[in-house]
């Protein structure tokens, strides 16, 4: 896999960003995942990560067309003409995100996984729930905690090469494109959240019980994975995995900054400058010889 030099990470700053309305492209492209073809071990040859991945993948399709429908909501009340086509771009982009993650899922049903429909059928209901209850803002605030969570998790995984080579070739496309894009659109929620009105004290204070919520619902996923693999009951075989994540190289402990960051007064994602990593991947992944150009429908891949 060729490398390319990565930005050093930035620091975060005390005053909120301007926003960029830099545009948002929309690729359409086609994976094609062979149960036969994909070991189940396909994160470091690992089965604690592998699964860890696949329980974050299971939960995307129905997360995304929330993200969608919570921004479609108070579209209207969006007067910026930038930041509707932002928005465009994000709607674009999160679609396509659900449509090749459920093409992943239902390679992890034919591959055995059958907690995998059943954990997004959970999440349906859950996040239908939410759809039935909570105010229109209340719901944008809850796409923007997990849209900053998925931000944390795509920048560490554009940060570090060590952790694409982790991933076997016929999965890691998705993942890195995935990660590009999160990066690309991690303000558009945000944006429309505040630019409709919504309150900083309520973005704050959602935040708090979807971390806890996003941490059980992954990790009973997890859970049900490492069990369907008899992977559970043998912690040999899974102490690697949570010393990766947590310990050395502890990719999970270096989003805390990140994560905290969230609370701070006058937060915006900008606030952490990724535009120069962002143009180094666009090049790599969809440039004149990009290594994903083979996956895109119709030419459509720029890397502008």
């Amino acid at each position: 896999m060729t490398t390319i030099p990565v930005p050093a990470a930035p620091v975060a700053s005390a005053a909120a960003s301007p926003p960029s309305r830099a545009p948002i492209p929309r690729r359409r492209l086609d994976f094609d995942f062979d149960p036969a073809s994909v070991p189940r071990d396909w994160c470091a040859s690992d089965p604690f990560l592998s699964t860890f991945c696949d329980s974050l993948s299971v939960l995307f399709p129905e997360g995304e067309r929330f993200f969608i429908d919570s921004v479609r909501h108070l579209r209207s009340g969006v007067a910026d003409p930038g930041l509707q086509a932002q928005i465009a771009g994000f709607i674009g982009q999160e679609a396509m995100h659900g449509k090749e993650h459920r093409a992943f899922n239902d390679m992890l049903d034919r591959q055995g996984y059958a907690a995998a429909p059943r954990a997004e059928a959970g999440l349906r209901k859950l996040l239908g729930l939410g759809r039935r209850t909570l105010s229109p803002h209340s719901q944008l605030a809850i796409t923007c905690a997990l849209e900053h969570f998925t931000a944390m998790m795509a920048e560490g995984l554009l940060r570090e090469d060590g952790m694409c080579g982790d991933m076997h070739p016929s999965v890691r496309p998705l993942w890195i494109w995935h990660a590009l894009e999160e990066s690309e659109h991690k303000a558009v929620a945000f944006d429309v959240y505040r630019a409709t009105g919504g309150s900083a004290a309520r973005r704050v204070l959602v935040m708090v019980p979807i971390t806890w919520l996003f941490v059980a619902v992954v990790g009973r996923t997890h859970v049900r994975f490492l069990a369907e693999r008899g992977v559970l009951s043998r912690p040999w075989r899974w102490l690697r995995g949570i010393a990766h994540l947590w310990l050395w190289p502890g990719y999970l402990t270096r989003l805390v900054p990140a994560y905290l960051a969230y609370y701070r007064p006058g937060f915006h994602p900008d606030d952490r400058d990724t535009r120069a990593l962002l143009e180094a991947w666009r090049e790599r992944l969809f440039g004149e010889d990009g290594e994903l150009r083979r996956f895109v429908r119709d030419g459509e891949a720029s890397a502008a």
